[in-house]
């Protein structure tokens, strides 16, 4: 398969010197169903993952609700109530936060890195509908009586089988995406000069793909097992913990990975200034990247003692030194440079607050004397991480509105959308966290009937504000949908190549020959030279 597609009619027309009529492509429903183009595909990950992540939030609710007199079942039935926080623990990950960070990187990784398209289209574009097909399918074995603790065996079934699907979609958007990096650069984009939010999609693509499949290979196991009626890993309801690992530090990191490339970037050109020194801030991003490895966790189960080993501990305590040292430079670039409050820049700050918090108690669950393991205190870790990157990417998708979308977002609302989802999410994560180092009996069981009763009417107010913060972001994007003429290039003064690509970008991104580039801030020197 060639890196990237070209009908045969085009190479044969670039040898001859003869004018040449540009091919017309399809429009409406046929040019997204049949486009291999990396702006429609991102397009599509982004909308579907937003409207799955309004029902992902209305059940996030729903638990949070629950939490404040569990034994009493009143919004879900006790017949479903598993199955319910299993979806949604699952569609959190693998239906929001994952595909709404690929949906961003597959528009803007191309125009990062100077390239005419994504490596491989054809395969990006199987990706997303074989992510969309698997998350129809999961939705649908929930629906007839499936997944963890479902009664049918067939529903079980489906859903080991949809989620393999999703899982191996997944793997193959980030063979796009860390292909796409490593091969089509523009000359002279060397990979220490790519822009950081490019760098930290190579790396977590790299992770997804050392860490993805063995979770796919799991699953595999799985349905072999069930299908022909074995209980190797567990009955129905035993199927779910055989998974924990991939939903709690240190793999859960590996979804956040982006979030340092997103705020380095964004906040250096915010700044008006180089982010200095480079090598540091790449050196952080990768350095996230590997202490996510958490696959080596695939056959422990809480109560296995697996997680109190000197490396978890370990691992726990070296994933906050990434996080701060991109802290750190960003409040160097401030203290250089200059400071612009908009609405990218405080979305970055959020998502780098709200990513400490969850690593810090990562680190502070992983000291042995604590015992924190299997308890709440997980989920606040793992809703800490989820909801740094969902900020992320909502403030990406802002950011590079003119890139993704047609017009600029709302600069207004946008300044809102974010404080409101720094101030939910903390209110999430933090209840959960005392509640796992300070609760006693049910109160720490990780699940909806976990957390300290009073505590968890902050949970409740966090989650709602979450749901506000979450359709404040989508009210802001709604401009970006519109079509429009004269739309600025670079509105933010940016530093790298996407902002040389007209808004919004043609089909091959770019109008002109690129410049050899010298310094991995183009545009900046350019800039400097007039």
């Amino acid at each position: 398969m060639a890196v990237i597609d070209t009908p045969p009619e085009t190479v044969h027309a670039a040898s001859e010197s003869a004018t040449v009529i540009p091919r017309a492509q399809p429009t409406g429903l046929a040019g997204v169903l049949g486009s291999g183009d990396h702006k429609v595909l991102g397009r599509l990950f982004i909308i579907t993952s937003l409207l799955f992540g309004l029902a992902v939030v209305a059940l996030g609710q729903g638990f949070a609700v629950e939490g404040l007199a569990p034994k009493t079942l009143d919004v879900f039935s006790a017949d479903t109530v598993f199955q319910f926080f299993t979806f949604f623990r699952v569609a959190t990950v693998f239906l929001l936060a994952l595909p709404l960070v690929i949906g961003v990187a597959f528009v803007v990784v191309p125009l990062q890195v100077g390239a005419p398209a994504l490596a491989f289209p054809r395969a990006a574009a199987a990706s997303f509908w074989g992510w969309l097909l698997g998350s129809g399918l999961l939705i649908a074995s929930y629906a007839m009586n499936g997944g963890p603790g479902g009664g049918s065996t067939k529903g079980v079934n489906l859903w080991i089988a949809a989620l393999a699907l999703v899982v191996g979609a997944i793997v193959l958007a980030a063979v796009s995406l860390a292909t796409t990096v490593f091969a089509l650069r523009t000359p002279g984009l060397t990979l220490d000069r790519a822009p950081l939010f490019a760098w930290s999609v190579l790396v977590a693509s790299i992770m997804w793909l050392v860490t993805l499949p063995v979770l796919f290979g799991l699953l595999v196991l799985m349905y072999v097992d069930h299908r022909h009626g074995g209980t190797s890993f567990g009955a129905n309801a035993g199927l779910y913990s055989r998974l924990l690992w991939v939903f709690r530090n240190p793999q859960i990191y590996t979804v956040a990975i982006p979030v340092l490339g997103f705020a380095a970037d964004v906040l250096a050109t915010t700044a008006r200034t180089r982010i200095a020194p480079r090598f540091a801030a790449q050196g952080a991003i990768g350095a996230f990247g590997i202490v996510g490895f958490g696959s080596f966790f695939v056959a422990a189960t809480p109560d296995s003692g697996a997680y109190d080993a000197a490396i978890v501990m370990v691992i726990g305590l070296a994933a906050v030194l990434p996080v701060l040292a991109i802290g750190g430079l960003a409040g160097d670039l401030f203290r250089r440079g200059s400071f612009r409050l908009t609405a990218g820049a405080l979305y970055a700050v959020s998502s780098v607050l709200i990513l400490l918090l969850g690593v810090a108690a990562g680190a502070l669950g992983s000291l042995p004397r604590l015992d924190t393991a299997g308890t709440v205190f997980d989920l606040g870790v793992t809703n800490g991480v989820v909801l740094a990157s969902i900020i992320a990417s909502l403030g990406a998708v802002h950011w590079w509105a003119t890139k993704i979308g047609r017009q600029p977002a709302n600069e207004s609302i946008g300044r809102l959308a974010p404080l409101v989802l720094l101030l939910g999410s903390a209110a999430v994560v933090i209840p959960d966290l005392i509640s796992g180092l300070a609760g006693d009996g049910a109160e720490t069981r990780l699940d909806w009937t976990g957390g300290i009763q009073g505590l968890n009417v902050i949970v409740v107010v966090g989650a709602a504000l979450v749901g506000l913060g979450l359709l404040a972001a989508m009210v802001s994007l709604l401009p970006i949908l519109k079509a429009g003429t004269d739309v600025e290039a670079d509105p933010w003064e940016g530093q790298t190549l996407e902002w040389l690509a007209p808004s919004p970008p043609p089909l091959a991104n770019f109008v002109a020959p690129l410049p050899v580039v010298m310094s991995a801030e183009p545009l900046l020197d350019l800039r400097e030279e007039k």
